[in-house]
């Protein structure tokens, strides 16, 4: 049914953030079918709630079809911990220490 592909969100077949698009492609339905299926999911009562969170976090956690990571990937890389050994040291040569208040301590002004 897949033939192996991955879910993507689409940047060609969107409306707001193309969770419903990459849906359609992944399945290989009619786009306009699935947005169908999911307004009239979201107007059930009980689980238009639901259905409306699983789109705002298909939409951080699955990745544009032009990008290798999701959203929140991108995110966890750029707040990981990283060990202070495999970082580089810089290290300062020849600096001058001076009182920022030396001035006032000779009366000058």
């Amino acid at each position: 049914m897949n033939n192996g592909k991955k879910l993507h969100r689409s940047s060609s077949d969107r409306i707001i953030a193309g969770v419903l698009g990459g849906i359609s492609e992944f399945f290989g339905w009619q786009s306009s079918l699935v947005r169908i299926l999911y307004i009239v999911l979201l107007l059930t009562p009980g689980v238009g709630f639901v259905a409306f969170l699983s789109y705002i976090v298909m939409g951080v956690i699955v990745p544009s079809d032009h990008s290798t990571t999701s959203f929140f990937n991108q995110m966890k890389s750029n707040f990981s911990t990283t060990n202070p050994d495999s970082q580089s040291r810089k290290v300062l040569h020849n600096v001058d220490e001076k009182d920022v208040n030396d001035h006032q301590k000779r009366g000058q002004s």
